[in-house]
């Protein structure tokens, strides 16, 4: 699937890759993550065409977890855009690992130009708390916010559904969605 917007441009970019988490084997019991979706390698989220995507002035809103931090900050820069700072989602839950429960994820802010986010009236917190439901879905509360702090157009890379006011991209969306952008 290929990431094409017929020369549009978006002011704003919401992104939740498919990072290549893999299986996790610990004693008695094997991680679920495996087959829920198709994921990427580091180097092909990184030379996905964003740069051609993106408006002079573009926000871009990014997921990863404490796992794929470090990588994130790498997709950040190869696709031309300057971090800023990190909004954390509290789960109310989530998995244990090597001593720490795991009940947070992260949106990484960056910018590309100059700041477009709204400057007046309610900010953006950098704290949601909001309890997960299915497995990768993100907190509803983070399109209220972007909807109304982040300009438009928008679009969302590696969504699961529709919603008004934005254009998709994801190889799990309906045909008939997917080619709105293509």
């Amino acid at each position: 699937m290929k990431l094409e917007t017929n020369g549009k441009k978006y002011k704003t970019i919401y992104a939740d890759p498919p990072w290549d988490i893999g299986s996790i084997n610990i004693d008695k019991w094997k991680s679920q993550l495996q087959d829920k979706y198709e994921t990427m390698q580091l180097e092909e989220i990184k030379n996905m065409p964003v740069k051609e995507i993106a408006d002079d002035d573009c926000s871009l809103f990014l997921w990863t977890t404490h796992t794929f931090l470090k990588k994130a900050f790498e997709v950040i820069d190869s696709w031309g855009f300057k971090y800023h700072c990190c909004i954390t989602w509290d789960k109310g839950g989530g998995w244990c690992a090597c001593g720490f429960h795991r009940r947070t994820e992260l949106c990484l802010f960056a910018y590309k130009g100059k700041l477009n986010i709204n400057q007046e009236g309610t900010f953006i917190p950098t704290i949601i708390n909001e309890k997960k439901t299915i497995h990768s879905k993100k907190p509803d509360k983070m399109y209220y916010w972007i909807e109304h702090n982040a300009p438009e157009p928008r679009i969302e890379l590696f969504t699961r559904n529709q919603r008004d006011g934005w254009d998709t991209y994801g190889n799990q969306l309906s045909q008939t969605i997917q080619k709105k952008i293509t």
